[in-house]
Formats: structure tokens, sequence, C-alpha cells
């Protein structure tokens, strides 16, 4: 389940009859208006429960006092799950000659919510089995990420951990092969990412942050290094863009 804020947000998703809801949020000094008449109606029309809270609780609900606008919402989505789940999930089946390995990716510290959407999108798009998120050192869940995923959100599989070690070890004891992307050049060990062997077993594509990629703590981790290989002297792309080239590599190979 995962928990949205902002009024708009809500309206939208209230008129959206695809979208699971399970409960709606409102503050208690909520002042009256258009907006908030049509979301009480759309979630008692809906049979959604509606709880009313003081304006502290409502913020330790929603998390972001200064956006929520009073209002959050708990949307169910069945591939919002623990990453000790991804056990029981099939591999994606269709890449790599059909041999139902499991390929996911794991974000290192993506902080931007734009980004994030957008990553969500190409995943949920793409073949992979689905996106390891870490709670903490990563862009929450919220509003942001919801429209940069074109409303991919609700339908993404998306394995949660409490931080990128956590999941990495979990990873590991599901037999998954860790791959770290950098675009570390200089780094005689790091593999160009178009020439790793097929897939044996299942495996993890790890992208750092914006900024400084992956840790060197995360490095560590990882059975390979791998660089998509640049041209014309740019040493680098956007991670959501390199998301989109892992996710669909099988399509093209």
């Amino acid at each position: 389940m995962i928990t949205l804020y902002g009024r708009r947000t809500i309206l939208a998703l209230l008129e959206d009859s695809r979208v699971s809801i399970f409960r709606l949020h409102l503050a208690d000094s909520n002042a009256s208006s258009d907006i908030m008449e049509r979301i009480e109606n759309l979630a008692r029309e809906r049979q959604v429960e509606i709880h009313r809270h003081s304006r502290q609780e409502l913020a330790r609900i929603s998390k972001n006092a200064r956006q929520d606008q009073g209002v959050a919402i708990d949307v169910q989505t069945i591939g919002y799950q623990r990453v000790e789940e991804l056990a029981e999930v099939s591999g994606s089946g269709t890449t790599n000659a059909d041999n139902g390995f499991k390929e996911v990716i794991v974000l290192d510290g993506v902080t931007n919510p734009q980004n994030l959407g957008l990553i969500i999108r190409s995943v949920t798009a793409s073949p992979m089995t689905g996106l390891v998120l870490p709670r903490k050192g990563c862009a929450r869940i919220d509003p942001l990420v919801h429209k940069a995923s074109a409303g991919t959100l609700l339908r993404a599989n998306i394995f949660h951990c409490p931080h990128i070690e956590a999941g990495l070890e979990c990873l590991q004891h599901q037999g998954f092969e860790i791959i770290g992307m950098t675009n570390d050049a200089a780094d005689e060990t790091t593999r160009s990412f178009h020439r790793l062997a097929p897939a044996t077993r299942h495996r993890a594509y790890v992208l750092g942050n914006e900024t400084d990629g992956m840790s060197q703590q995360i490095r560590r981790r990882c059975d390979i290094l791998a660089r998509i290989p640049m041209s014309r002297g740019v040493d680098s792309i956007n991670v959501a863009a390199a998301a989109t080239l892992i996710a669909f590599k099988g399509l093209f190979a």
C-alpha cells in the first residue's frame, strides 16, 4: 500500500475507477471548498473509508505537512512488496532466450523525484521483473513521483527494503548476480555493458545517484562493474536514461 497526498492528486485517483483505494485521511481543520466536497462525495460513492485526524496526525500520515493540503489517501498496489517477496515472483520470461531469470534494477541514493518517476515508468514498461527501492537514501514515493511515472506507479513491481545494503544482501541470498553500473572508464576491471555475457542466473543492476554514482561501499558488494559506452567526449548520461537502456536491453540484443 502506498500513501499519496495533495487535493488534485487525490481527486484524480478517486475519479479513476481502476485505482483500488483503501482509506481517505482528512484533517479536521480543512475549510469547506468545492474540491474538498468533491473528494468526500467520491469517497462515499466508492465506499472508501474516511478517517478524520488532527492536523498533526495527518502530517504524520502524509510525512509532508508542507504539501499534503490536509488530505492523504492509501492506495492499494499489489506490486508494492518487500524485497524478500521477490523470491516468489516469476522471471520476466521475455529476455535471454526465455530463460525465466529475474532481472531487477536497484537504486542507490537516487533522490530526484522526477528521475525516480521516469525510472518507474521505464521499468514497468519493460521486460524487467521490477525495481528495488530502498526506503532510506532515495526519493520518497509522492505525488511528484506519481506524476513523473505517468500513472505507471500503481502498476509497477516495486520491491522495497530498509536500505540498499539490506536489499543487496537479500538479493544475494536469493542467488542474484549484482552488476554495478559505473561511468569510470579508467577502471580496468569495468566491463562494457553491451558485452556482458548472457545471464546464467538472476541479475540485479545497481544505479547510483545523480551526482556521485554508486557509493564505494556498494561498489565493493558488486560481482561485476559495467559501463555504458559513451561517444564524442560525453562521460555520462542521466540516471533515468541509463535505467531505460538497461531495462530494454534484452529486446535489442
